[in-house]
């Protein structure tokens, strides 16, 4: 009875497999919440259509057949019978049957094996060894010999292909140092292993003027190779599943080719003018646009920070207090629109939505405190939406252009805040505003950026600290991970002084020619600049090194 269990189940995820069904635009499995951790993996396998779940559910427990992960990974790699076998071809499976060819194609491939009276056992389990001899043929994975589990000897025929899938980091076995070979795997196991494969590129190229150099399977080996060449790029390539770009995103729903990031917090102490702009919106007194488009960010509040900081304890007074002082006479928003219409332009603007506190109480305008919970947080964050809306249509700017929102948290470490993005989303969208945020380098989740409803993401290399000794690889990593999914970039330059500055100019002189390399002008692109970077790089023009920053920045300016 369980065989035939097994059987029919097998039959329906086969069903489900079927091709030339449309992938769902979101995961809706009743068994499988937003906030389950193998949430984002699954979405991914099932918008490829390699599953499909059975009646509306994954049921992610249920143990995997051996024919429903050949069905699997035959449509991830979309792999085909050949025509004539060389491999022996199984005794319990018929040309009809269910499955057929991608089990064919997987023996000829060294991905399956039968047994010793020739069969495939279809509806059997399929087990840890299996799945990793599976794994590493399939995807030509090569082991180092330096994998130690206490239940595989060197000397076991299954040794190289479990350290071949160790080695490329596709599992590392269980805590008490043992692989288990032969219990079965679940569903949801091999759907993590399998979209753990391709949640990144399986090969990189590194090019220099058009001309392939090395085509490598890891990421930092290829950015390393790039280092040797002074004009070369890392790109990803594409694969079965996964189309990349060679370029970085262009997010032309955004309205961003050039963005700059404009801070107008408690950390700015200098009241705005429109003066202040002009160097901004046009390069050198000229008619062509430097930055089209203005973000507004207040990094803090009086006796606070609005980030992910242990200072952050803002509650509704302290978001007015921000939005007051954007709308203000001295604040930015109107000194950017006197700006914009003396130079006879139109600019977008952005505001951003501080990070809603984790811990304490929060305290609306009447001071009646609220215990902390998503909900509550949310309610304030749309309360901050409201009155944002409301002030805009108030002020009735003639010369700005409001695009957006933009989310002042630069990572996604909170698995509330998922839930937490996604309904902000809504909100913005409803408003039809777009929504966008800058992940730093090393940021949780920024794959998943789409996912959560974010209109634009532009990644942060960090590299401009001057400490850092690394800063080339650090700049080909970014605009790698930004063609792998599909973002822009942040460029960076801190408020350097006139004693940094030199070592400043050499620094941003690298992000440039890092850009042109990529070829991101054009693309889309926002600059970090300190507090006022380049309203400084134009006031010591007579400086020689903020002279020659300012030119460089210059050189991404457009008619």
């Amino acid at each position: 009875m369980k065989r035939l269990a097994a059987l029919l189940l097998s039959m329906a995820g086969l069903i489900s497999l079927m091709p030339g069904q449309a992938a769902a635009a979101e995961t809706t499995f009743s068994d499988l919440t937003r906030s389950h951790w193998a949430y984002h993996d699954i979405s991914f396998l099932t918008e490829k259509e390699v599953i499909m779940g059975f009646n509306g559910k994954f049921m992610p427990n249920e143990t995997i057949t051996r024919l429903d992960a050949a069905v699997m990974m035959g449509r991830a790699m979309q792999l085909n019978a050949p025509a004539e076998p060389t491999a022996a071809v199984p005794a319990d499976m018929f040309l009809t049957t269910r499955g057929y060819t991608e089990v064919l194609a997987g023996i000829e491939k060294g991905m399956f094996v039968l047994n010793e009276n020739g069969a495939f056992q279809p509806n059997e389990p399929l087990t840890r060894k299996d799945m990793a001899r599976a794994i590493a043929s399939g995807f030509d994975y090569q082991g180092k010999g330096k994998s130690i589990f206490k239940d595989i000897p060197v000397t076991d025929p299954n040794y190289p292909y479990i350290d071949a899938i160790a080695a490329n980091k596709v599992t590392t076995g269980y805590s008490d140092g043992t692989f288990r070979p032969e219990l079965p795997v679940d569903r949801l196991q091999f759907s993590v292993f399998l979209a753990r494969i391709y949640n990144k590129p399986l090969e990189y190229t590194v090019k220099q003027d058009g001309v392939t150099l090395h085509t490598v399977r890891d990421a930092e080996e290829a950015i390393s190779l790039a280092l040797n060449y002074p004009k070369a790029t890392v790109h990803p390539v594409s694969n079965t599943l996964v189309t990349y770009s060679e370029k970085t995103g262009a997010l032309g729903e955004t309205g961003i080719r050039n963005g700059a990031l404009i801070y107008n917090g408690a950390e700015r102490t200098i009241p705005f003018t429109p003066d202040f702009f002009k160097s901004y919106i046009t390069p050198n007194g000229s008619w062509g646009t430097l930055f089209e488009t203005f973000i507004l960010l207040g990094r803090s509040y009086p006796g606070g920070e609005f980030g992910v900081h242990a200072k952050n304890n803002a509650n509704y007074s302290d978001w007015g207090w921000y939005l007051s002082e954007t709308f203000a006479d001295h604040g930015a928003l109107k000194n950017l629109n006197e700006s914009a219409n003396s130079l006879q332009k139109t600019v977008n603007v952005y505001i951003a939505i501080p990070y809603p506190k984790m811990g304490g109480t929060i305290v609306d305008l009447e001071g009646k405190e609220h215990p902390n919970s998503m909900a509550e947080r949310e309610k304030l964050v749309e309360w901050y939406i409201d009155q944002t809306e409301m002030m805009w249509d108030v002020a009735g700017y003639s010369n700005l252009n409001f695009k957006g929102y933009y989310w002042l948290s630069e990572t996604m470490g909170h698995r509330e805040d998922e839930k937490l993005i996604n309904d902000i989303a809504d909100k913005i969208h409803s408003n039809n505003r777009m929504f966008i945020y800058s992940p730093h380098a090393t940021s949780s989740n920024f794959q998943h950026w789409k996912n959560y409803g974010f209109d634009g993401a532009y990644l942060q290399p960090n590299a401009f600290r001057l400490k850092l000794t690394d800063t080339p690889a650090r700049l080909h990593r970014a605009f790698l991970q930004a063609q792998i999914y599909g973002s822009g970039i942040n460029l960076e330059i801190d408020q350097y002084g006139p004693n940094q500055m030199e070592a400043g100019l050499q620094n941003f002189r690298q992000y440039i020619d890092m850009a042109q390399r990529y070829g991101l002008p054009g693309q889309s692109l926002i600059v970090y600049q300190g507090v006022g970077m380049v309203d400084r790089m134009v006031k010591y023009w007579n400086q020689p090194s903020y002279y020659q920053a300012y030119q460089l920045l210059s050189s991404l300016a457009y008619q």
